[in-house]
């Protein structure tokens, strides 16, 4: 196990020596994320792990990752320009990766499924949101959430009403009892003919 998680942390190094180069972390702070990352994946790679291990790891990778950005912004403020670079996406990667392993290993439970969708959602992903969402509705075909959350994003984010009208009804074949699907599809018809309307007004 101490390999393993040795040859995880060492291939974090490349991003962290990026994050001291470009003074978004000072030295400590950068000692402190390795000394929290070497608890985390000691947590995940014990012969049994919990759920809270996967969900800890993700919750501080990804207010780890909002602090880069924010400090990064600043900077940009400051100097007026910002290099694309290693740690640019190393966080969002390790991120992904971490929810790849929660899903792989509790894919019985809707809510990380819904955890994972919004934030490849907030990635502006829409491969990844796309995938996630097909993947959680094969293992949760009757969770109307998921459906409800697939069909939002088709309308909403593809702007596609065709694919997000066969997922509602497709949703609904499988829980035609289902009060919050029903009323799901009529909001979406309704948003969809007031879209039209106001089309046809600025034509």
């Amino acid at each position: 196990m101490a390999e393993t998680v040795q040859y995880a942390l060492e291939s974090m190094i490349p991003e962290l020596e990026d994050l001291e180069e470009k003074h978004l972390f000072v030295k400590q702070e950068i000692q402190s994320i390795v000394k929290k990352r070497t608890k985390l994946e000691y947590a995940l790679r014990r012969p049994s792990p919990k759920k809270t291990d996967f969900l800890k790891y993700i919750e501080y990778e990804l207010n780890l990752e909002a602090l880069r950005k924010k400090r990064k912004a600043r900077l940009i403020g400051r100097l007026g320009r910002g290099d694309t670079s290693v740690s640019d996406f190393a966080g969002m990667r390790r991120i992904n990766f971490l929810f790849e392993r929660t899903v792989r290993r509790y894919h019985g439970d809707v809510a990380i499924w819904v955890q994972y969708a919004e934030f490849a959602k907030s990635q502006s992903s829409p491969r990844l949101l796309s995938r996630v969402l097909v993947r959680a509705l094969q293992y949760h075909p009757g969770k109307a959430e998921l459906w409800i959350m697939a069909a939002k994003w088709e309308f909403d984010g593809n702007l596609n009403i065709v694919a997000a009208r066969s997922l509602m009804q497709r949703g609904l074949r499988l829980i035609p009892s289902s009060e919050a699907m029903w009323h799901a599809y009529h909001g979406l018809e309704l948003a969809y003919v007031v879209k039209l309307i106001h089309r046809r007004r600025i034509l």
